[in-house]
């Protein structure tokens, strides 16, 4: 079945008629009835998407939702248009397709469909050479072991929204946290600080995410032990249970679980108690936030400023400067203030530590 229209080629009042998978779908109650919201993703990307159903015919929308599958291709039918700076897919009559449920994967080319900007393969093999880097042999073996039992790791997203929400993006996410560790503390002048213990703490940080998301279709969904424990616990159930027939040290390992154990910063309990611990939660909370401010910047006009969805505070968008260069425009203005938040309350804080 050939794919047409993709997430990237749509534009602004663009009706579109075509397969795309669904994801993070959730039913909800709005002032005319119920409505689904959910994202729509192929190869090119992803894109919000909400499913109003048609007036009176409240019953569509229930039924669409009870066939919809994660993660697997369904029929949409809309118009994507702007939505608080952002492109959105708006589904009304096309609400029929939904309701003959997902289509038949087997006639679906994968290529066509698995959204993934992260290079599995590479993140793997750096990881792996980073964990080999760990110089005391116990605290090595027990990261190596860690990785070697749960391939998943690899493969799984970091999140089911929000940052690294996609193919192999727990890998490469923890890549990230290492590269900024290690570059905190060799830029931290007069500070003593054990780096082996702080690289298998950055390593391991989101370990339990790898049993908290499992393969569907050409995307991932969400487990139970995601919503009921967190990540954090399972991550320090799988360390326990590999650290049982390791030689690690015993101090390292009470440093690299404390370390995993208050990842989350001031949001953690307990907080963070050692340069090292703060080093990796610093290191996670830059990783998120970078990836969310670089997501809601892309989807922002050059020349603009919103209220960015993913940091949930203020973003600009500065035009390339070849632009300004061959348009012979003069360089922009700041703006005074920026657009405020959806629900007028712009403000607000933005810490994404709860979120990593």
């Amino acid at each position: 079945m050939k794919k047409k229209d993709t997430i990237q080629s749509l534009g602004p009042g663009d009706m579109v008629d075509a397969l795309f998978v669904i994801s993070n779908a959730e039913i909800r109650e709005g002032k005319r009835g119920q409505y689904i919201t959910c994202t729509i993703s192929d190869a090119t990307g992803t894109m919000a998407c909400k499913i109003w159903g048609v007036n009176g015919q409240n019953a569509l929308v229930k039924g669409a939702y009870d066939v919809m599958s994660e993660g697997m291709v369904h029929h949409i039918a809309g118009q994507a248009s702007p939505y608080n700076g952002e492109l959105q897919m708006s589904v009304n009559e096309g609400i029929m397709y939904l309701m003959e449920g997902p289509a038949d994967h087997t006639l679906l080319d994968p290529n066509d469909f698995v959204f993934s900007p992260a290079d599995c393969t590479k993140n793997r093999a750096e990881l792996l050479q980073m964990a080999a880097g760990i110089e005391r042999p116990g605290l090595r073996e027990l990261v190596e072991e860690v990785f070697a039992s749960y391939e998943a790791f690899f493969l799984v997203p970091a999140a089911r929204a929000k940052h690294h929400a996609y193919r192999g993006g727990l890998a490469e996410h923890t890549l990230e946290v290492v590269r900024y560790t290690e570059a905190f503390l060799a830029g931290a002048e007069g500070i003593r600080t054990d780096r082996d213990v702080a690289v298998a703490g950055a390593l391991l940080h989101d370990v339990g995410k790898a049993v908290c998301f499992a393969e569907q279709g050409f995307s991932f969904s969400q487990l139970p032990t995601y919503s009921l424990l967190g990540h954090i616990s399972p991550g320090i159930s799988i360390i326990e249970q590999m650290a049982e027939d390791s030689s690690v040290d015993r101090q390292d390992l009470s440093h690299l679980l404390h370390i995993v154990q208050t990842h989350h910063g001031l949001y953690s309990d307990p907080k963070p108690q050692t340069v090292e611990a703060w080093a990796v939660h610093q290191a996670d909370n830059t990783s998120a936030i970078l990836h969310e401010v670089a997501s809601d910047v892309e989807d922002t006009g050059p020349g603009e400023s919103r209220f960015g969805s993913r940091l949930k505070g203020p973003v600009y968008h500065f035009p390339e400067v070849m632009d300004v260069v061959y348009n012979c425009r003069e360089p922009p203005e700041m703006p005074e203030r920026h657009s405020p938040a959806p629900d007028g309350k712009d403000d607000e804080k933005s810490d994404l530590s709860q979120w990593c």
